[in-house]
């Protein structure tokens, strides 16, 4: 566990560097023969990515912290820190999207029916099930077996991140087929709103507890 969360610190420090790397060397492309800048170049999602990245570092940090305390449970330090992958990961599809910076076409009607409509709807079902379900059977088993209401818990949270982060992924889909930003964006915003609604609420040190 110490070991996976040093690697995520890294691997947040490292994006860190290259996204303000990226804003840097994106200044120096925009000075011309007489030396004057133009930073308007740097545009505010770029920036808005680099806080992002900070702040995930942060966040992981303080994971990190609390880990080496034992305040915790390692199961608990693991499902926050991929809650904060899963977070980092929407806005990562959101930067790419904007820098693929794509043309816009036509969809097909039933495509845009089936990624912005029926498959959205069919992940947040899932996730609902699928959490209630897990979390039920963690609170069953915490009295006589710990170790599996902790396995049920880590299925629980893991479960509903994957279906909240497929809806930003349908928005990635129809973004790269041609569509508009007016169901992609929906989608984006329901992906980060269900990864915020169902982000893990483990409270006790010992025990598991439904979020």
């Amino acid at each position: 566990m110490k070991r996976a969360v040093r690697y995520a610190t890294l691997a947040m420090a490292t994006l860190s560097g290259i996204t303000f790397l990226s804003g840097f060397l994106r200044l120096l492309v925009t000075y011309n023969t007489h030396h004057r800048a133009a930073p308007s170049a740097v545009s505010p999602f770029d920036m808005l990515f680099t806080g992002v990245t900070c702040l995930g570092f942060e966040r992981v940090y303080q994971l990190l912290v609390r880990s080496k305390s034992n305040a915790i449970s390692g199961t608990q330090t693991e499902i926050e820190l991929a809650h904060v992958g899963f977070i980092f990961t929407w806005f990562g599809f959101l930067f790419m999207v904007q820098e693929m910076n794509l043309p816009h076409r036509s969809v097909l009607s039933w495509v845009l029916v089936l990624l912005g409509i029926v498959a959205p709807v069919y992940a947040i079902v899932v996730g609902f099930v699928m959490r209630r379900k897990f979390f039920t059977l963690s609170t069953k088993a915490v009295p006589h077996d710990p170790r599996m209401a902790s396995k049920h818990w880590r299925s629980a949270n893991l479960i509903s991140f994957c279906c909240a982060i497929n809806l930003a992924i349908f928005g990635v889909v129809l973004k790269i087929i041609g569509s508009g930003w007016l169901v992609p964006g929906i989608l984006f915003g329901l992906g980060l709103g269900f990864l915020l609604l169902w982000r893990p609420r483990l409270l006790a040190v010992g025990g598991v507890q439904p979020a």
